[in-house]
């Protein structure tokens, strides 16, 4: 159980702690500033990360952020979390193995993480010098990705584990016997991980809130100005 928790951990920090446009442009009838476009592109980016929609992120943002050396790499890897978890396990099972219960499971644990990661933000300034917009952004998440490393929920879940066996030892023990160890490793998952990421999320979500000023870079691509870049300044 122990492993399986490290690896729901890990899965998380992969999220959250690498954080970091569409274009858009003011209302009435004066034409926009190249400031105005970039706090436009900039608000979209960001209503898309409070919003927890990934599709929107990645639509407001340079697609090489989310490649292998990219900034935002962690949340390229969202839609294949459920093969990452399963070939963590090293128990030679994919994705196609893990029950729906798991992958379920696994989905809500993502979405819950992102939906609360940001609470709020605002821009405090929006320069533009030489085709690259620079937005200054105070934004407040919902918990603290940095405390997320030091959650001990180990004894709960030794407990649930515990309890767990006790009640379905024979079972388990029959499903190994008839249909393999992948299949018993599945059914355990099957039955505990939901609850497993239950009492890690909560315990994620009780770390508070925390404040962080950073600067967005803003380039133009094909006509819009799109996130390629992010650094905290505090």
């Amino acid at each position: 159980m122990k492993k399986i928790l490290v690896v729901v951990m890990t899965l998380a920090v992969m999220i959250l702690i690498p954080l970091t446009g569409c274009g858009g442009s003011g209302g009435g009838s004066a034409a926009p500033t190249p400031e105005d476009e970039v706090r436009a592109a900039a608000e979209n980016f960001l209503n898309a990360m409070q919003e927890g929609d990934l599709e929107a992120m990645k639509a407001c943002s340079d697609p090489a952020l989310y490649e292998e050396d990219g900034d935002l790499y962690a949340f390229g890897t969202i839609n294949n979390m459920d093969q990452v978890f399963a070939e963590s396990l090293g128990m030679d099972l994919s994705a196609e193995d893990l029950g729906e219960s798991t992958k379920a499971g696994l989905q809500d644990f993502i979405d819950t993480l992102l939906q609360n990661l940001v609470t709020s933000y605002e821009i405090t300034d929006v320069t533009v010098a030489d085709d690259t917009g620079t937005v200054n952004v105070t934004t407040t998440y919902g918990y603290d990705p940095e405390k997320m490393q030091d959650i001990d929920v180990n004894d709960e879940i030794e407990t649930m584990a515990a309890d767990y066996m006790a009640e379905n030892q024979d079972a388990l023990l029959k499903i190994y016997q008839e249909d393999g160890e992948a299949a018993m490793i599945n059914k355990v998952l099957d039955d505990m991980l939901p609850e497993i990421l239950k009492s890690y999320t909560d315990a994620v979500l009780e770390t508070g809130e925390v404040t962080q000023d950073s600067a967005l870079t803003l380039t133009q691509q094909d006509g819009s100005w799109v996130v390629t870049g992010e650094k905290a300044t505090k």
